[in-house]
């Protein structure tokens, strides 16, 4: 079981944004969110391609606790720097989820080199209890059939904001993209038993095909914990 409480931000420049854009406004909360208060890592990069809705770029920040990261919120430095930064006056769309790393396993440690992805998703509002706990039982099935998995947390929101609305947080760190388009998404646990959750022709789909982020970035550490 985890126990990090985390912050995700998937940030979207709008149409007309440049890469020299993504670059600085990564490079600015790389050196911004080291220096926030109360945190115990934090990581952005740009969105790797073949993302669905990742935008143009991701920050992901982990705190010991809920209360550290609402304490930081309503820090100065989240303030004056890291609020101005994100400006919906910018033209910068922001979809975020703070979360509890509910489940969780970091068996592989701190390795170096690979990806991280994230697939932030919503439960139907009328799903029935029994039906999403079989959900979440059979999400955390797959780290013991997909061998890429390194690594992996399934997380429960507690705040959401943006255009679209979030239940869950599912990540997963791998040696590089092959081992997330190869082996994670053609394993039959996937395609035999996952996909009908997501599904909308299948009769157990539970999960709003309108709130789903698949997203991926380079990473040189683990920044799952």
């Amino acid at each position: 079981m985890g126990s990090m409480f985390n912050l995700l931000n998937v940030i979207d420049l709008g149409p007309d944004a440049s890469e020299d854009e993504a670059d600085r406004l990564v490079a600015l909360l790389d050196r911004e969110m080291t220096a926030l208060p109360g945190i115990v890592s934090a990581k952005a990069g740009k969105t790797l391609p073949d993302a669905l809705y990742g935008g143009h770029l991701i920050s992901r920040i982990a705190f010991a606790c809920e209360d550290a990261w609402r304490a930081c919120e309503a820090s100065s430095q989240w303030q004056s720097r890291i609020l101005p930064a994100l400006a919906a006056s910018k033209g910068i769309f922001v979809d975020s989820a703070a979360y509890h790393s509910t489940h969780s396993c970091l068996s592989a440690g701190p390795r170096t080199d690979g990806i991280w992805r994230c697939l932030m998703f919503a439960a139907d509002t009328h799903s029935p209890a029994e039906s999403l706990r079989q959900f979440e039982r059979d999400m955390l099935l797959m780290p013991g059939h997909v061998s890429t998995i390194r690594n992996w947390s399934l997380g429960h929101v507690v705040w959401t904001s943006g255009r679209r609305r979030w239940t869950h947080v599912w990540e997963q760190e791998f040696d590089n993209m092959g081992g997330l388009t190869g082996e994670y998404m053609t394993n039959p646990i996937h395609w035999g038993l996952i996909d009908g959750w997501y599904d909308p022709e299948s009769p157990t789909r539970i999960i709003d095909i309108v709130c789903i982020v698949h997203a991926a970035l380079a990473i040189d550490e683990a920044i799952i914990g």
